[in-house]
């Protein structure tokens, strides 16, 4: 072999050698694991039992911020020797005023953990407890938030309270009255009037004590016996209670017999005129406490009542403005207005109709010319009726069939009409 191809075949394999050299070197880098012969283990595929995991641990370099313990040196407090029941009161102390630590209200024979009304240590050395509503030997406590050891004790005797009321021995169903009182008037206390059967923790209309006596209130609309009481803010307890009946009203309405639908009539009543009470006019098989047109008494007596556009018969009923309920009825017979419309057969689309009319002229009727298709209840066009007879109505722009129409402004009720063609 000639010494040039020697030195060729010679450089190939060194080539080769240094390639293969790299190869390697990559491999090994890439993939460590498998040149070190150690096996990768796939995660398993079947459930495994869950093990119990340890506590989420703290790394060394951010140790746990260490809790100050506890201080449990003696409390002092002080307190009044008594206190009337629901009153506020002022306790001073002194102690370690750990963080929690809280000073409470409770009974003697309380559990160390029990607490009734309680400020925190950290809102000052002077705290404002609340006294409980039951009267009884009671101790103020100083209490460790932690672990619930009792520091201090000061005794404490909670008195009873009374109150007195005054009121009405009768009240008309839904009138105002007032009621005078006596009593502790703590935050929250408020005169109330309820059923005398009704739960001590009911009330209806009330009032609290705070706005001063006598205090006004709303009697029930229901009649019967009833009770006006005196109720502490706290936990609801009847201080006082005086007797006090709920009578029905004299009412009267005077009316006429019969009225064309939607005219004006007089209404001349006598009633207990209670805020928000009014008189109303409803088709006679209506359910109470539903109500149509009305009128309210405040508006004095007599006054105007707008009828109903219906035909048949009706009530006339004074309605509470509390509650809904009917406290006199009288009956009324609403009788259709006659009503005629003349128009031509005809007309051009868009032109000016004359109409000449007849019929009731209540506020807000009109008429107007439609698609006959068009339902009751809408419009197009039209001209107020309180612009006299004949009137100019433009006619649709879409040729056809069509109708004039005479509408109530309540209700936008059809009330008469007339068939008109309209030409292109």
């Amino acid at each position: 072999m000639p010494e040039s191809n020697r030195r060729r075949n010679v450089a190939i394999v060194v080539t080769l050698l240094i390639l293969i050299l790299l190869f390697l070197l990559v491999v090994m880098t890439m993939c460590p694991a498998s040149v070190h012969g150690t096996a990768v283990v796939p995660a398993p595929t079947t459930p495994t039992a869950p093990t119990a995991q340890p506590a989420p641990q703290r790394s060394a370099s951010a140790p746990p911020a260490a809790q100050p313990e506890e201080v449990l040196t003696p409390a002092t407090l002080g307190t009044p020797a008594s206190v009337a029941a629901g009153s506020a009161f002022t306790v001073s102390w002194t102690g370690p005023d750990n963080a929690g630590d809280y000073v409470t209200i409770v009974r003697t024979d309380a559990a160390p953990d029990s607490s009734g009304s309680y400020r925190e240590t950290r809102r000052g050395a002077s705290l404002e407890l609340t006294a409980p509503m039951e009267p009884g030997a009671y101790e103020v406590r100083y209490v460790a938030a932690r672990s619930k050891t009792v520091l201090g004790r000061a005794p404490i005797q909670v008195t009873a309270v009374g109150a007195t009321l005054d009121a009405p021995a009768e009240v008309t169903l839904g009138s105002a009255f007032q009621a005078a009182w006596t009593g502790p008037n703590n935050q929250g206390d408020f005169v109330t009037i309820t059923a005398k059967a009704a739960p001590d923790d009911a009330y209806a209309s009330y009032a609290e004590t705070k706005s001063g006596s006598p205090v006004t209130l709303t009697a029930p609309v229901e009649t019967g016996d009833a009770e006006v009481r005196y109720v502490s803010g706290q936990g609801r307890r009847v201080l006082a209670r005086r007797d006090i009946k709920v009578v029905a009203a004299a009412v009267t309405l005077a009316a006429p017999e019969q009225a064309v639908a939607g005219t004006t009539i007089d209404v001349v009543w006598t009633g207990p005129n209670n805020t928000g009470d009014y008189v109303t006019i409803v088709p006679s098989d209506a359910p109470d406490g539903q109500y149509g047109n009305y009128t309210e008494t405040s508006k004095g007596s007599p006054f105007k009542l707008l009828t109903p556009i219906m035909a048949g018969s009706a009530e006339l009923r004074y309605m509470t403005g509390q509650g809904r309920r009917v406290l006199s009825r009288r009956p009324i017979t609403i009788v259709a207005a006659e009503i005629t419309l003349s128009a031509p057969p005809g007309c051009k689309a868009g032109a000016d109709v004359s109409v000449a009319w007849t019929g009731p002229n209540n506020r807000g009727d009109y008429i107007t010319i439609v698609p006959k298709a068009m339902p009751d209840g809408r419009y197009a066009a039209y001209t107020e009726t309180s612009k006299g007879s004949p009137l100019s109505v433009k006619a649709p722009k879409e040729a056809g069939e069509a109708e004039v129409r005479y509408m109530a402004g309540q209700g936008n009720k059809v009330l008469a009409r007339v068939p008109i063609k309209v030409a292109p």
